[in-house]
């Protein structure tokens, strides 16, 4: 049995109240993140139900917190760019089932030991461009202008230039988003922060589409049907596989090289570090595994293990209790889910 993976008494309302707290602020995260794929947002949802609690029974890091990040949802947003429709989700399901095989055959070759060729400055220029290409991709939602221009910078430039286009309703939400997850930062609420922020919107987003009979600012029940139901398991579209195979190869790397960076931040309850290879195993399945539901891929997620651990995680158990009360939100709430303005997913992202 891994080390954490015993259920113990002792262990059982921390692990609870440490779920919790990463399910409530990332439902959104995870919703945002699809978006920022350029996928169904619920795709998000089925990566945080499916990836954290198999990544949880198969990684050597304990507390790894294996879900969706800015960094893979942009690089698949980019691999998935050419697709359009129906066609989109069969590629969407080979990009991270490849993903998964990828890093599980990285796992198995004991290819963790090549990290430490890593050196910091890659890591943070590596960072610093994803935090750019996050920003940028968050303009369309926070504006309601959608630009044709073919990169991001073009893009911004245009958005810029139709400024007159801008819906700003939408500007507004948006900018409120930022100003109040920034606000409740700085408060004894900090941990719930994005989570808080979000529901304020979202109520402002009401009260003005009630005041105004109808607002203009875009709902995710808008852009993205989420069935209240569980996932369900998705054929690959094999056709795409010479499309996809080097972007899905650039992804895994990718998503192993940040797995390795919360290995070594986050050792384990006995002082130990994890097996980074053993890590590898533990994201190629849980990719595998939620690939084929549908899901955006997913890796181990820095700031995801930070907001686990901080709400007092002891064990395995607490990425385990995270998906299962994803899934409970999901069946229970997708209503109010409905509701979100896709301009405060696009200020969360910013």
């Amino acid at each position: 049995m891994p080390p954490g993976l015993k259920l113990e008494r002792k262990n059982l309302v921390a692990d609870l109240v440490a779920g919790a707290t990463f399910a409530v602020v990332n439902v959104p995260q995870g919703m945002a993140n699809a978006v920022l794929a350029t996928v169904n947002p619920v795709a998000g949802l089925y990566a945080l139900m499916i990836a954290m609690p198999v990544g949880a029974l198969f990684t050597s890091s304990v507390f790894m917190n294996v879900s969706t990040t800015g960094a893979l949802s942009v690089a698949a947003g980019e691999a998935l760019l050419p697709f359009e429709g129906e066609e989109k989700l069969g590629a969407l399901v080979t990009l991270v089932l490849l993903v998964g095989a990828f890093q599980l055959v990285f796992g198995m070759l004991r290819l963790g030991r090549l990290i430490r060729f890593v050196s910091n400055a890659v890591m943070t220029g590596f960072i610093s461009g994803i935090a750019l290409l996050i920003m940028f991709g968050s303009v369309p939602d926070m504006t309601g202008f959608t630009s044709g221009q073919s990169n991001h910078i073009l893009r911004l430039a245009d958005t810029v230039l139709n400024w007159r286009l801008l819906d700003y309703e939408t500007v507004g939400l948006a900018v409120a988003t930022v100003a109040l997850i920034l606000a409740f930062q700085r408060t004894p609420a900090r941990k719930i922060a994005l989570i808080l922020a979000l529901a304020v919107t979202t109520a402002l987003a009401v009260v003005i589409a009630g005041a105004r009979g109808g607002g203009t600012a875009e709902l995710v029940g808008d852009v993205a049907i989420i069935p209240r139901s569980l996932p369900y398991p998705i054929l690959p579209e094999l056709t795409h596989l010479p499309a996809i195979a080097l972007p899905a190869f650039a992804i895994a790397v990718i998503g192993l090289i940040q797995g390795a960076g919360v290995g070594e931040s986050y050792p384990n309850p006995d002082g130990t570090f994890p097996d980074t290879s053993r890590d590898f195993v533990g994201q190629g399945a849980a990719n595998l595994v939620a690939g084929a539901f549908g899901a955006i891929p997913c890796g181990g997620s820095m700031s995801g293990t930070a907001v686990n651990y901080q709400a007092g995680a002891r064990s395995r158990w607490s990425n385990i209790f995270a998906g299962a009360i994803v899934v409970l939100i999901v069946l229970l709430l997708v209503d109010v889910v409905k509701l979100v303005p896709m301009a405060a997913l696009g200020g969360l992202l910013l």
